[in-house]
C-alpha cells in the first residue's frame, strides 16, 4: 500500500510539477453556480413533464413526485441559502416562457412578481443575477407550432423577451439569451430525443450534417432573436452584458467516417451558432463538460476513456484548447464557463474534476486568454433533462424520500468554498485529490447510460473507476 501512495505521489510530480494553482481575485474573476426552470421549478406543467408522464424519461415516474423537481419556485430561500453559504458571486438563474406567457397574449403577472421576489432575494444575499431567456424548454403553444423551425417563433417570443428585460431588467448583472440552442434543436428537431410533437424522425441526420433542413433554420432564427434582443438593449443603454451559454464538447473521432462526422460537429454544434452572431455578443459563455469519442454516426463510451455517471467524457485538455481555439477564431472576446460540472454520485470525482479544468482555465487565461468567471454546475442535485433523476450533478444531494427534500451537502460542497474563499489550490492539494481518486480506482461507481453512450436508465449500472490519469497535461 505504501508503494502504491509513492507511485501516485511521484505521478503528480510528473504532471503538475510543484506550482500552485492562484486563481484572480473576485474583481477580476467570478465563481458561481447554475440552475434552470425546467430543472428545479415545481408547480410548473411543461413540455418536460408531458415528456416524462408519457413514459419517454426512464429515470422520472420511479422517483417520488418527480414534478416537484427540487421545488425552487416554492421554496427559493432553500436554495438561495445554500447558494450563499457556498460563498457563490453569481447566481446564474432563467426564467420559464410558459410560467410568464401560459397563452399566446396571456401574461401571468403573479409569476412575473415571483421572479421578481427570486432576484431581489439572490441580491439580497450578496450574489449577483445571470439570467438566462431561454433554457431548453418553451410553451405548448410554441412547441405545437414547430418550434423555432417556425420563423414566427422569432415575432412570438419577442414579447416575452422584452417584458422580462423591462420588468427584471433593473436586477440583471448579466444576460443569457439562449442556453445552448443547437442543442436544443439537435435533440428535438433532429435526433427527436427529447420532447418533440409526433414520432421520432427516422431521416433526422438528413437535417444536421452538411445539409441545412430544420437544424439551420432553426439555428438562424434563434440568431435572429439573439440580435433582436442585443440591438433592443443597446438601444436602451443596459448595462450588462449580453452573451450566450453555448455548448462545447472537443469531438474526436479515430479514423475514416468518424473524423469525418468529427468535423461536422466541430462546424455545427461548436462554431456554427457563434459564427451567426459575431459582433452581438460581450462575452460567450461556454458550457464544457468533456470530450465526444466520434464513432461512426454515434459517440459511444470508448475504453481509453474514463466517464461521468452521465456518460460524458472527462478530458480537462479539451478545455484548454477549445478556449485557445475560440480565443483567434471570435477575436479575442471575453469568455464566461457558464457550466462545468460532472454527474457524480459518490463525490469521488467532483474535486479533481473541478480542480483539472480551473488549471486548463487559468493556463488559458496565463497565454491571453480573457476569462471573466466560472460557473458550476450545479448546486444541487435535479431533473436532468432525458437522464431523469438518475445522474447527480449537485454539490448538495437531495433526499427525496423526505417531506421537504432534506438537502446534504457532499463534500465537494467545501471544497468549492474554500476555493472561493482563497482563490487557490496548492499543489499538495492537488497531489493528495490524486491519491485520494487513485485508491478508488476498480471500485464499482455508478453510470446512468448504456454503452451506447446515448440512452438513457432507469436506475443506474455500476461499473469499475478506471485505472486512466485524465488529469490535465498541458
Amino acid at each position: 500500500m505504501k508503494l502504491a501512495f509513492l507511485i501516485a505521489a511521484l505521478t503528480v510530480n510528473l504532471c503538475w510539477g510543484t506550482s500552485d494553482l492562484t486563481l484572480p481575485p473576485k474583481e477580476k474573476f467570478f465563481f458561481g453556480v447554475s440552475n434552470a426552470p425546467s430543472q428545479v421549478e415545481d408547480q410548473l406543467s411543461d413540455i418536460w413533464m408531458d415528456f416524462g408522464n408519457a413514459g419517454h424519461i426512464p429515470a422520472f415516474s420511479n422517483y417520488p413526485l418527480p414534478e416537484d423537481r427540487i421545488r425552487f419556485w416554492t421554496q427559493p430561500e432553500i436554495e438561495i441559502a445554500l447558494a450563499r453559504d457556498l460563498g457563490t458571486e453569481v447566481f446564474r438563474l432563467g426564467v420559464d416562457w410558459q410560467r410568464i406567457f401560459p397563452e399566446k397574449n396571456q401574461v401571468n403577472w403573479q409569476a412575473m412578481e415571483r421572479y421578481k421576489y427570486i432576484l431581489r432575494l439572490i441580491k439580497q444575499n450578496g450574489m449577483k443575477v445571470m439570467l438566462t431567456l431561454f433554457h431548453h424548454t418553451e410553451p405548448r403553444w410554441t412547441f405545437t407550432q414547430g418550434s423555432w423551425k417556425n420563423k414566427k417563433m422569432v415575432d412570438d417570443f419577442r414579447p416575452f423577451w422584452t417584458l422580462v428585460l423591462t420588468e427584471l431588467g433593473g436586477d440583471i448583472d448579466y444576460l443569457v439569451t439562449f442556453n445552448e440552442g443547437q442543442i436544443y434543436i439537435m435533440m428535438t428537431q433532429v435526433a427527436g430525443i427529447w420532447p418533440r410533437v409526433g414520432k421520432p424522425f427516422p431521416l433526422g441526420l438528413f437535417n444536421f450534417g452538411p445539409f441545412k433542413g430544420r437544424f439551420e433554420k432553426s439555428l438562424r432564427n434563434m440568431a435572429r432573436a439573439h440580435k433582436e434582443i442585443y440591438a433592443w438593449a443597446k438601444a436602451k443603454n443596459k448595462t450588462y452584458p449580453i452573451g450566450i451559454a453555448h455548448n462545447v464538447a472537443y469531438y474526436f473521432g479515430k479514423n475514416g467516417l468518424s473524423k469525418f462526422s468529427a468535423k461536422i460537429s466541430w462546424n455545427k454544434l461548436n462554431n456554427r451558432f457563434p459564427d451567426l452572431l459575431t459582433g452581438s455578443m460581450d462575452y460567450l459563455g461556454l458550457n464544457y463538460y468533456g470530450i465526444e469519442v466520434v464513432k461512426g454516426l454515434g459517440v459511444p463510451i470508448d475504453k481509453n476513456y474514463e466517464y461521468s455517471d452521465s456518460g460524458r467524457g472527462i478530458y480537462p485538455d479539451g478545455l484548454y484548447k477549445i478556449l485557445k481555439n475560440f480565443n483567434t477564431r471570435y477575436e479575442k472576446i471575453p469568455f464566461i464557463i457558464t457550466e462545468n460540472g460532472i454527474a457524480d454520485d459518490n463525490d469521488w470525482f467532483r474535486p479533481l474534476y473541478i480542480t483539472e479544468h480551473l488549471a486548463a482555465i487559468s493556463k488559458a487565461m496565463s497565454e491571453g486568454v480573457k476569462v471573466l468567471g466560472y460557473i458550476h454546475w450545479t448546486l444541487t442535485d435535479n431533473f436532468e433533462w432525458g437522464d431523469g433523476y438518475c445522474p447527480k450533478f449537485g454539490f448538495v444531494a437531495v433526499d427525496r424520500d423526505s417531506p421537504n427534500f432534506a438537502r446534504l451537502p457532499r463534500p465537494s460542497f467545501d471544497f468549492y468554498k474554500k476555493v472561493i474563499e482563497t482563490r487557490l489550490i496548492t499543489n499538495e492539494q492537488r497531489q493528495n485529490l490524486i491519491i485520494a481518486f487513485k485508491a478508488k480506482i476498480g471500485q464499482p461507481r455508478p453510470m446512468c447510460r448504456l454503452d451506447d453512450g446515448k440512452t438513457p436508465l432507469k436506475e443506474p449500472r455500476f461499473v469499475p473507476v478506471k485505472d486512466i490519469d485524465w488529469t490535465f497535461k498541458l
